[in-house]
């Protein structure tokens, strides 16, 4: 538009001095004076757009060089005629907009993987060429009992607070064993002094990758013990549905045998038959009660979720054991299958009794963050550690009488509510079972 301007401009001055010299020099000179004077001020305000134009995209870029999208160029009035700039700031604009919301989506993006990464079990822990840690999720956090680990070195960190994993340094993909606290409850029930352990198992994964032409190592620590504990209730359940069917085809036979043999005993009226058959008698119930104690574990169901007062049940089971609740609230509100935590609570309750039966046992119930940490503790001689470890296993019991079943179910109900249970001694006298329970945990 500007050429064209000035091509006017130039046949306008032809034309002047075609038609006035040399007749009317002085009409030229004016004539000339106006057309220089016109000329200025298209080639003037050329300029001034043209600078304009330019200050507008140079602050644009810097904006975009310090990481600001929102800017947007307008496009003055008075540009409209001239179509080249309109279409530079007119693209300016498009691409602004392109990179504000590639920017937005990824910023999108990358709150979700945070939000994912920080909700997940899974111990992530990023490291730079230097071994300095560069991000570590709040699993990371919790695991290391540090919520400042940024900057700290890897190799010292492992070194004070888990030694064991430096045996793994040169595994990338293996199934490790390591022995955690056990510090479900928070309490001021629990000895801090005296930590107990707990193997654990876990999937460590090592990989290496490059992030701004650096090499940076990704270590990943995943936790099998819950899903091993299911794996391996399932295939307890299997069996004892096994059990229980093979036996009960053998008892029922046995059992109308052992009928029928008391009655013939009774005509014959023969002491010594009498007690052989009532010693069979004897034993096939025995047999059958042992037969239902196992079939709990196997008839366990998924929990249906309610609210009810914690409290108000452990008043009512106060009728069959003696036992002191020690809580500071009055009324203890959580969403659980109620016939299930009563289930749990007669389990571990007549356990302390049977370990402790003079003294009444303390029930202890603490708000800590979003779950209640309830602690049933005995005044009896406590349990060795090689005996806590195997005290959640079916079929293992320390007692004469014991079935071996009663941890194995409590351990089952806790874990279907998204709980944790452990078992240490207290630092004074007896065993104390520490249940952490969400408030409002739901599948």
């Amino acid at each position: 538009m500007l050429i064209i301007k000035l091509i006017l401009i130039n046949l306008f001055f032809v034309l002047g001095f075609l038609v006035l010299l040399p007749e009317s020099p002085w009409l030229f000179s004016i004539n000339t004076l106006c057309t220089v004077l016109l000329l200025v001020f298209q080639v003037s305000r050329a300029n001034q757009q043209y600078q304009q134009t330019y200050h507008a995209l140079h602050n644009g870029l810097r904006n975009l060089q310090d990481g600001d999208f929102a800017i947007s160029l307008a496009v003055p009035k008075e540009q409209t005629n001239n179509q080249q700039q309109v279409q530079l700031l007119t693209l300016f604009n498009q691409v602004t907009e392109k990179l504000r919301d590639d920017k937005q989506s990824l910023y999108q993006r990358e709150l979700l993987l945070d939000k994912v990464v920080n909700a997940s079990d899974v111990i992530t822990v990023l490291v730079n060429h230097r071994d300095t840690i560069i991000f570590a999720n709040r699993a990371a956090q919790h695991f290391f009992s540090s919520y400042a680990l940024l900057g700290q070195q890897w190799p010292t960190l492992i070194s004070e607070n888990m030694p064991e994993l430096l045996e793994h340094n040169d595994k990338t993909n293996a199934i490790i064993q390591l022995f955690i606290d056990d510090n479900t409850s928070a309490s001021a029930t629990t000895n801090a002094n005296q930590k107990t352990k707990s193997e654990h198992s876990w999937h460590l994964s090592r990989h290496q990758l490059k992030l701004h032409g650096t090499c940076h190592q990704l270590t990943l620590l995943k936790p099998l013990t819950k899903e091993l504990h299911k794996q391996e209730l399932q295939t307890w359940k299997k069996v004892i549905r096994v059990i229980n069917h093979e036996l009960n085809n053998s008892i029922a036979p046995i059992s109308t045998m052992c009928h029928s043999g008391l009655i013939l005993a009774d005509k014959l009226n023969d002491t010594q038959l009498n007690r052989v058959f009532n010693t069979i008698s004897g034993r096939i119930k025995r047999l059958s009660e042992f037969i239902n104690n196992y079939s709990q574990l196997a008839r366990l169901s998924t929990p249906i979720y309610q609210h009810f007062d914690l409290i108000t049940l452990l008043e009512q089971l106060q009728n069959l054991y003696h036992f002191e609740i020690q809580c500071q609230q009055k009324t203890v509100d959580i969403s659980a299958d109620a016939s299930q935590i009563e289930q749990l609570l007669i389990n571990l309750l007549k356990n302390a009794k049977e370990f402790s039966p003079i003294k009444a046992t303390q029930v202890t119930i603490e708000q800590l963050r979003a779950s209640y940490v309830i602690t049933i503790r005995d005044f009896g001689p406590g349990m060795s550690q090689s005996v806590m470890q195997k005290a959640f296993l079916p079929y293992y019991s320390t007692k004469d009488t014991g079935s071996g079943i009663g941890l194995s179910i409590c351990r089952e109900i806790v874990e279907a509510h998204h709980g944790q249970i452990s078992l240490n001694n207290h630092k004074e006298v007896g065993l104390q079972v520490s249940i952490n329970m969400p408030i409002n945990k739901q599948n």
